[in-house]
C-alpha cells in the first residue's frame, strides 16, 4: 500500500490541497496524518473536515500539540502569538470537529513488509511531551524506545532521515526527493517537513510517500498558492508573522 504522510498542516487550506492532490496524482491509496492539524493558519475547519472525510476512508493519524491546546486549555503554554491562533482555533471549530481532535491518540502503528511501522507526532520516548527530534542524539532517544523498523516524526518541520545499525547511534541524512529503500538490516526515523508551515528554507509545501509493501520512502515538495493563505492569515486577524514566515520557508 502506498501511504500518503503529511504532517503539521496548521489550518493551511492552500498547502493540504496541494499535498493531498499530488499524493492522489502519485498513487496514494490511503493518508497518515501526524499531527498539528490546527494553527498558525485561517482555515482550521476546513482541514479538520477534510482529514475526517479520509480517515471516513480508512485514513487515520495522531496528535499534535497544537491539536491538544485546542482542546486542553492547559496545554496552551506557547508563546502568545501560537497560543492565540490556538485559540482562534478553538473558535472556529465547532463541537464535532474539536471532538473528532480529542479522539486522535499520540501514536500509532501499522505492519510493514520489514516490520512495524510507528507514527508519532514529536517522538517515541514520551509522545505526550512533544520532544523535538533536531538531531541524531535525539533520534537515537526515540528509537531506543521503540522497536519499530520505521518510526515517523512531524513537529520540526524539517525533513530529515536517520538510520542506525544494532545499537549503534544513529546517522542522519537530508533527504532528497529520490526514492529511497529502507533497508532491513536497519533501523530508522523520518521527519517530514511540514505541509502547512515549512522551515527548511523551502516555501513549498512537504510530504512524503511510503510504500508499506516495499518499504521505499519518497518525499515530495509541491508549489502552492503562498500569497492567498498569508492573505487569509492577515485577514484573520492572526500574525503577520505567521503570513510571512511562509514566503521564505522560516
Amino acid at each position: 500500500m502506498r501511504l500518503a504522510l503529511l504532517t503539521d498542516i496548521h489550518g493551511n487550506r492552500e498547502a493540504f490541497d496541494a499535498c493531498h492532490a499530488e499524493a492522489r496524482r502519485l498513487g496514494a491509496e490511503n493518508f497518515a496524518y501526524l499531527g498539528d492539524l490546527v494553527g498558525y493558519g485561517a482555515e482550521p475547519a476546513y482541514v479538520v473536515d477534510r482529514v475526517a472525510e479520509d480517515f471516513s476512508r480508512g485514513g487515520f493519524g495522531v496528535m499534535g500539540n497544537h491539536d491538544l491546546a485546542v482542546v486542553e486549555p492547559k496545554a496552551r503554554r506557547m508563546y502568545d502569538e501560537a497560543r492565540r491562533a490556538v485559540e482562534f482555533a478553538a473558535r472556529q471549530l465547532d463541537a464535532a470537529q474539536r471532538g473528532f481532535l480529542a479522539a486522535l491518540p499520540f501514536t500509532a502503528t501499522r505492519a510493514g513488509v520489514s516490520g512495524s511501522v510507528l507514527f508519532v507526532h514529536a517522538e517515541a520516548s514520551f509522545p505526550q511531551r512533544f520532544r523535538y527530534v533536531q538531531s541524531a542524539e535525539d533520534a537515537t532517544l526515540s528509537m531506543d524506545a521503540t522497536t519499530a523498523h520505521v518510526t515517523f516524526c512531524g513537529h520540526v518541520h524539517r525533513p530529515m532521515l536517520y538510520h542506525r545499525s544494532g545499537d549503534a547511534p544513529a546517522i542522519s541524512f537530508a533527504p532528497t526527493e529520490t526514492p529511497t529503500p529502507l533497508a532491513r538490516s536497519r533501523r530508522w526515523l523520518a521527519t517530514l517537513g511540514s505541509v502547512g508551515q515549512p522551515r527548511d528554507g523551502d516555501p513549498r509545501a512537504a510530504f512524503a510517500l511510503y510504500d508499506l509493501d516495499r518499504a521505499i520512502l519518497t518525499f515530495h515538495r509541491v508549489d502552492y498558492d503562498v500569497e492567498a493563505a498569508a492573505r487569509k492569515i492577515v485577514r484573520a486577524g492572526l500574525s503577520e508573522f505567521f503570513a510571512e514566515r511562509l514566503f521564505a520557508g522560516r
